[in-house]
């Protein structure tokens, strides 16, 4: 779900402002997320950045820590129910109609039964989801490059300077998925270096591939989950690949994002299996049941507070675990200080804008 709110800040923002955010927020979360494996290895029992928190800052800061945490993560897996629901409506529509609340119902229960089914079957899951991602953003991109119209770019929009932000950064912030890689190479933890490298900037690579083939298609016409837009450009097909390539990567982003929560509350606050599943998935449903559905405001929230929050207090964390941490991990960054003042001066700007906005 994370790429699919990027062609639509791109087109209203401008390409050049959102690409500039783009590179800017890649870097930075490139260097969080590598700073994040590092504290992974540093730490002789496997956690959730909630859990690292209480080891290295204390219980109130675990506490504080949490309520970010479940933020971003509620926020997150609402945008996917809301999303999938309009994507499954787009596919069923060729056939039959049902609303995309029903949809985005029949996805939950498809997503929370998928995560009691434990971490192999979703590491094949994964592995599948992933080549289909990949094949049908060539198949769009193919499908659409002759499509382009280079006066449908704009390079800067004012009014919208800081929407790419939020957006982007939720886009693109991995720090929960660093916990999984670190769980699929275990006895290989020399490799969790690279795999978070290109696990980064792959996505980012695909974000802007997209956002460039989209909006050179729709301008401004560009829909807020990208797809609906092309329609009138593109034809009906294009909307039954892109919505099965839509709910393919929110399925598995859904199920692992809520197997992340589901860990924290069992590893970080001992809650019992089924009460860490539970409170892991039917709190972000309620709020969509009862009516909160605005994908990019949703996004938007998560990505520039939430997350930003949460970057902050990691880099707390960070500081700490040079010194206290448990072993000697496999790599360690050396940037200097000032770096990391000014990343938290950055992310504490973010945090007030998006209050201000």
């Amino acid at each position: 779900v994370r790429i699919f709110g990027v062609p639509f800040v791109f087109a209203k923002a401008g390409f050049l402002t959102s690409f500039l955010f783009l590179v800017g927020l890649t870097v930075l979360i490139l260097i969080l997320n590598l700073a994040y494996g590092e504290v992974i290895l540093r730490t002789d029992k496997p956690h959730q950045l909630v859990g690292y928190a209480g080891i290295y800052l204390g219980n109130f800061a675990k506490k504080v820590t949490f309520f970010t945490f479940l933020l971003g993560i509620y926020s997150a897996l609402l945008a996917y129910i809301v999303v999938a629901g309009e994507f499954l409506t787009n596919i069923v529509s060729l056939k039959f109609y049902l609303s995309p609340g029903s949809l985005g119902t029949i996805f939950f229960v498809a997503g929370a039964l998928a995560v009691v089914a434990g971490f192999k079957t979703l590491a094949r899951m994964d592995f599948w989801a992933a080549i289909f991602y990949i094949v049908a953003v060539a198949g769009i991109g193919l499908w659409g490059i002759p499509h382009i119209d280079l006066s449908n770019f704009t390079l800067f929009n004012k009014e919208f300077w800081f929407l790419p932000y939020g957006v982007i950064f939720f886009a693109l912030t991995g720090m929960s998925s660093v916990v999984l890689q670190r769980e699929v190479l275990e006895g290989e933890e020399f490799h969790l270096k690279k795999a978070i490298l290109w696990g980064t900037l792959i996505p980012a690579i695909i974000y802007l591939f997209l956002a460039l083939v989209v909006v050179g298609i729709s301008g401004e016409a560009t829909s807020t989950e990208a797809i609906a837009g092309l329609i009138p450009f593109l034809g009906q097909k294009i909307i039954v690949l892109g919505s099965l390539f839509g709910v393919t990567a929110i399925f598995t982003s859904f199920i692992n994002l809520a197997r992340v929560l589901q860990e924290s509350f069992s590893f970080d606050w001992r809650l019992p299996k089924f009460w860490s599943w539970f409170l892991a998935l039917f709190p972000p449903f309620f709020l969509f049941m009862v009516g909160v559905r605005d994908f990019i405001g949703i996004i938007g929230l998560a990505g520039s507070l939430s997350i930003g929050l949460y970057s902050i207090i990691f880099i707390l964390i960070y500081g700490k675990v040079k010194k206290l941490g448990h072993r000697i991990p496999e790599y360690s960054l050396n940037l200097p200080k000032w770096f990391w003042y000014l990343a938290v001066i950055l992310f504490s700007a973010g945090v007030v804008l998006s209050l201000m906005k």
